[in-house]
């Protein structure tokens, strides 16, 4: 066969993608024939060269990106923990901003009356003589809290002493929500019941 031919089907050959026959007609003329033999090894060669060479410079941007995309993820991560750990510290540490988003505001009744009368007696929450819930952070809520004797019965008034929540029972421990109070208005809050040292809170 023809050198020219056979230097046609060298590629072929050399991808391995010709079939049986073709592969060996080329094998045994490049056993008799020097000059398609050197042809071969120069396309071997330069097939071996240039493919790597190709291959990185291709590869390089996109490492270049992963890299730098790396960098940036960990350094995101970084200060969203630091952000939250501050923001956590400030919460906890700070009274004022604590205040601000959990508001709460706490009463101590002493009840001591004859023969264990229960009778309504006027909640001071810290000094004040009305609670006004001023912001959108307060619940509305009121706790009896754990440490207390026995239940309170709870009952509230407006400004002008009207009643506008008759009586509610609270356990020790537990809580009412007062959605019927509205906010930025001032209300009185009374409790009754057994003697002893009571502490509510209201959040």
């Amino acid at each position: 066969m023809k050198c020219n031919i056979i230097k046609d089907l060298i590629p072929s050959y050399v991808d391995e993608i010709c079939c049986e026959d073709t592969k060996e007609v080329v094998g045994e003329h490049l056993h008799k024939c020097e000059e398609c033999k050197t042809y071969l090894n120069g396309m071997q060669t330069d097939y071996v060269e240039k493919t790597p060479v190709y291959d990185k410079k291709a590869s390089l941007p996109f490492k270049k990106i992963n890299k730098k995309r790396r960098i940036q993820v960990i350094i995101a991560t970084l200060l969203t923990f630091s952000l939250t750990v501050i923001g956590a510290m400030v919460i906890q540490e700070v009274g004022v901003v604590n205040q601000f988003f959990f508001p709460m505001k706490s009463a101590i009744i002493e009840i001591d009356t004859v023969d264990n009368k229960q009778e309504w007696k006027s909640l001071s929450f810290e000094g004040e003589k009305h609670l006004r819930y001023k912001g959108v952070f307060w619940n509305k809520e009121i706790i009896n809290t754990a440490n207390n004797e026995s239940e309170i019965l709870l009952r509230v008034k407006d400004e002008e002493g009207n009643i506008v929540i008759e009586e509610l029972k609270i356990l020790p421990g537990t809580s009412v929500k007062l959605k019927e109070l509205k906010r930025n208005e001032n209300y009185l809050f009374e409790i009754k019941a057994e003697n002893g040292r009571y502490f509510i809170n209201a959040t």
